[in-house]
């Protein structure tokens, strides 16, 4: 158990080495050493380079131990935009009740990118729970934003996601526009 701790505080510190290569390659072996570094991995959350705290989050959601779920709520209000979408990419792998509210009170993040990744995340939650504030997305400057936001509304159905994709028929993007059409045409057709 003594080897597996000090690999395990090695390869931690080699999330932070300068060669991007040995971080993630330190990255997928922590992923795949699992839940012995887990406690050490919610650890490197809150360290002091972006770097360290990305490649930790993400290894947590490789990983999907539960443990991890608190604590990456909290990372979902990190500085770093970047480390907030491996954050919610994480939460999105854990699932469950409790990430939807904490991924749905996110989906207000100034950056674009981390909108899609909440958006990809609570798709494969498929909670109906979301549906009204995916609604909102369809209204989004970032135009993949409201295309991610629209695909999720088609696979997670019923008919008050199909009044919302309905009600923004006319996108001024041709594929957000072609996706609420097929979504439409979808749910008009007899099962």
């Amino acid at each position: 158990m003594e080897d597996i701790n000090a690999q395990i505080q090695d390869l931690v510190r080699d999330l932070a080495n300068n060669d991007e290569s040995i971080r993630w390659a330190a990255a997928f072996a922590l992923a795949k050493i699992g839940a012995p570094a887990v406690d050490s991995l919610i650890k490197a959350l809150g360290h002091a380079d972006s770097v360290v705290r990305l490649r930790a989050a993400w290894a947590l959601g490789q990983i999907g131990d539960p443990r991890a779920v608190e604590r990456l709520i909290i990372t979902l209000r990190d500085g770093d935009w970047s480390v907030r979408m491996r954050t919610v990419d994480a939460l999105g792998k854990l699932g469950g009740k409790r990430v939807l509210d904490p991924l749905l009170g996110a989906l207000r993040d100034e950056n674009a990118d981390v909108r899609r990744h909440i958006i990809g995340a609570l798709g494969k939650l498929r909670d109906p729970a979301a549906v009204d504030r995916l609604g909102m997305f369809l209204k989004d400057k970032d135009w993949n934003v409201r295309l991610g936001a629209a695909l999720v509304l088609m696979a997670t159905g019923g008919g008050k996601s199909l009044k919302l994709l309905e009600s923004a028929a006319r996108d001024e993007n041709e594929y957000v526009r072609k996706v609420i059409d097929l979504a439409v045409k979808r749910a008009s057709i007899p099962v």
